[in-house]
């Protein structure tokens, strides 16, 4: 997996031959690091602020009222609004929504979550966990906000660090001064503000450390215009971190300008890097364990040719830092997909035993990906096969229209027609083409018919009312009985990156 070679951290940062690091002392570092409340005033608040906080009270209770009486008098107008209208008008309201998002109101929500969770002592939403030797560098992993996380690539050899998406600056500048490490540069994935949105606070922070900090570099790709970027992160561009080297590859798709950052193994000859030589990978919303980021800018070729294409060099070793914590969800997504998949449903149920305590799921590998990620499965033709069943049995249980109940098709007309749908549908078509084929994977055009499935099964699965956030009965009993099981075989550890054998 990565190769430990010999270092030496100063300070809470112990030195050992493996060059592995005191992963409990780093680990406490990190998972201590969360302000505690503010002690509360010994003033009573005045009259005036009484005043104003109940009109602020009384205006939001308006609007509430408002929103109700808006659905209540749209209720008539959506019976009767065809389909594609509604669809068009949800396009619209949904861009007008995202441009705000990734703009100045986007930003300042953000700080303001920060400094909210910050007031309140919030805890992370994950353990820290230990940190990762790989190769020359130690890599610590930073949850913060409800499911976000940043990194910091630690050097070993000049106790110099990179910050990984450092949208929560003063968290992640702490944890570098509790490990007297020196930052040098951040390194962003992407332009949204949980991952950009501390870029410019971070330098404001480090240039006033006399001690630690100083001008720092801050990379992202053009094309995304990252809040407070100072330096292009090209496509086979090399960043340095002391003497640790970080290969950048634009992986367009989340966003235009999306780039991953990958670790390259120190025993890799200078001047030739490559994704063959990627020890660990950060892959903010590009790859997110289990699934990938939606895509906002890009489409399902997009996709495919990042994860088979742009990306497709990486060793099935190297490890996967994404932004965010979503395995348990994707893993149960992927598991309801291919139910008859005993491989997928035992990584399920082990990140679901992960997850029960708190831990966070950060590394992941490529390995475990092209396993049980449905995005990286699309080059399966047997799978994509399964896609095909699965989208049937979404229609079968489909509700239908109202006044299908006075003037619709009668139950035989209404399953042909299902099964015609299904035998048209571009993925099906695609794969009578490549049946000639002997091959067990897919041609690119089922792969990106696949993917664009897989995204229709999503929102399929969001519209029947299931939650990929919360499990149902028969879930919550056999995990239960996954639980007993590793339990009585004292296997209760789980290595998310080592899901897959």
């Amino acid at each position: 997996m990565c190769d430990a070679h010999g270092m030496q951290l100063h300070g809470t940062l112990a030195s050992t031959s493996d060059a592995a690091v005191d992963a409990a002392c780093v680990v406490d570092v990190v998972d201590v690091i969360d302000d505690t409340p503010a002690p509360p005033s010994t003033y009573a608040p005045s009259p005036l602020a009484r005043v104003a906080r109940a009109f602020i009270e009384f205006a939001f209770a308006c609007l509430a009222v408002a929103f109700r009486a808006a659905q209540l008098a749209l209720v008539p107008v959506l019976a009767v609004t065809p389909a594609c209208v509604a669809r068009a008008a949800q396009r619209g309201a949904f861009a007008i929504g995202y441009r705000a998002y990734v703009g100045a109101p986007g930003r300042w929500l953000h700080k303001r979550m920060i400094a909210h969770a910050a007031g309140q002592g919030a805890e992370a939403h994950a353990k820290a966990g230990a940190p990762v030797a790989c190769g020359s560098s130690v890599i610590v992993t930073i949850p913060f906000l409800t499911d976000n996380y940043c990194y910091l690539i630690i050097d070993g050899a000049t106790r110099t660090a990179a910050a990984v998406d450092p949208a929560d600056p003063e968290r992640v500048a702490r944890v570098a001064e509790k490990l007297k490490v020196r930052i040098t540069c951040a390194l962003t994935t992407h332009k949204h503000h949980d991952h950009a949105g501390g870029n410019a606070e971070l330098a404001d922070i480090l240039r006033g450390d006399g001690d630690h900090g100083g001008e720092i570099k801050v990379y992202g790709h053009e094309r995304d215009a990252c809040h407070g970027s100072t330096d292009r992160a090209e496509d086979g561009a090399v960043v340095h971190v002391g003497e640790t080297r970080v290969l950048v590859t634009h992986v367009p798709c989340h966003t235009l300008g999306h780039v991953t950052y990958a670790v390259m193994d120190a025993r890799a000859p200078c001047g030739s890097e490559s994704l063959e030589h990627a020890i660990a990978m950060f892959t903010g919303d590009a790859i997110i364990n289990g699934g990938v980021g939606a895509f906002f800018h890009g489409n399902a070729e997009d996709c495919y040719d990042n994860l088979h294409a742009r990306l497709a060099p990486t060793p099935d070793a190297c490890l996967i830092f994404s932004g965010h914590e979503y395995m348990e969800m994707n893993l149960r997504f992927a598991k309801m997909l291919d139910d008859d998949d005993e491989i997928t449903a035992n990584a399920f149920y082990a990140i679901l035993l992960h997850r029960h305590r708190d831990c966070a799921t950060m590394p992941s590998s490529f390995r475990v990906e092209r396993r049980l990620n449905p995005f990286f499965r699309c080059r399966d033709r047997a799978y994509l096969k399964r896609l095909l069943d699965k989208k049937l049995w979404f229609m079968e249980r489909k509700r239908r229209p109202w006044w299908h109940r006075y003037v619709g098709a009668q139950g035989s007309r209404l399953a042909k027609q299902r099964a015609r749908v299904i035998e048209q549908h571009p993925l099906a078509v695609r794969l009578r083409e490549d049946a000639a084929s002997e091959s067990a994977a897919a041609s690119r055009a089922a792969g990106v018919c696949g993917i664009d499935l897989v995204q229709e099964l999503m929102s399929d699965s969001f519209a029947s009312g299931a939650s990929l956030k919360e499990g149902n009965e028969e879930e919550h009993d056999n995990f239960m009985l996954y639980a007993r099981a590793m339990s009585a075989q004292g296997n209760v550890r789980v290595v998310p990156a080592e899901l897959v054998g």
